[in-house]
């Protein structure tokens, strides 16, 4: 199973956190891009639960690393993906929703804007967590 982790789903998650950034700054750049986003994001979240699963697999299965720690990388990097698409919190309904007077409703190129930067930065911290995982994973 480490072969399959190393060979595909190891490479599989980095190329999409690699779409995430390019995309995430493309989104910044060109507000209408954010169609685009939302698809990265969606295989973000199918990447990610695939990523888990592997790493839970190789981890029981045949791995001497410590449990602790992967298991530690591996929880940040899936907390993270909640996370994309947070400018959905600046949108007139989810206004509605909070009794705050001071709370800002974002046009839709803020919303685009603000979700392309919460690409780029979860699609930089994915990758490196996913690194992390992939070195105690190869260090066993």
């Amino acid at each position: 199973m480490t072969g399959v982790y190393t060979g595909v789903v190891f490479p599989a998650y980095i190329a999409v956190c690699a779409a995430l950034v390019v995309v995430g700054i493309a989104t910044m750049v060109w507000p209408r891009l954010h169609a685009w986003l939302k698809r990265v994001v969606t295989a973000m979240w199918i990447v990610t639960a695939v990523h888990a699963l592997a790493v839970v697999v190789v981890l029981f299965s045949d791995s001497d690393a410590g449990l602790v720690l992967t298991l530690g990388y591996l929880l940040a990097s899936v907390i993270l993906v909640p996370f994309l698409g947070i400018g959905r919190l600046g949108e007139p309904d989810a206004v509605a929703l909070d009794p705050d007077p001071h709370r800002p409703v974002l046009q839709p190129d803020q919303i685009a804007r603000v979700d392309g930067g919460a690409a780029v930065i979860i699609g930089i911290a994915g990758a490196v967590l996913a690194w992390r995982v992939f070195q105690i994973l190869g260090a066993s």
